[in-house]
């Protein structure tokens, strides 16, 4: 009897693990990108423009939350031009779309 009173493990569609991630991640009000390694990159970047610059904590605050929510803006963009093609998948061209029309 304790055979049959195992429960059975049903399989799940892929498609309901990536929608939860996504509900998930939508409710965070945290930085997607860590801190750490986007000031690093807006250090790199700022040193080709100028030697020895310097940011405060506010400016790489704000770089962070205008370049997280560029980033944000072309994904969904990308996302909306996969569904226009028929597709579930954002591929590079969709993103290279997304990005050349917001500029």
């Amino acid at each position: 009897m304790s055979q049959l009173a195992k429960t059975v493990k049903r399989k799940r569609r892929a498609s309901t693990n990536a929608i939860r991630e996504i509900r998930k991640e939508q409710g965070r009000t945290q930085n997607i990108i860590p801190v750490a390694p986007f000031n690093r990159l807006s250090q790199e970047i700022a040193q080709t423009y100028k030697q020895d610059m310097r940011f405060k904590g506010e400016a790489h605050r704000a770089l962070h939350a205008g370049a997280e929510s560029y980033l944000v803006e072309v994904f969904q963009a990308a996302n909306k031009v996969a569904i226009h093609g028929g597709r579930e998948t954002v591929q590079a061209k969709d993103l290279r779309l997304a990005v050349d029309l917001s500029n």
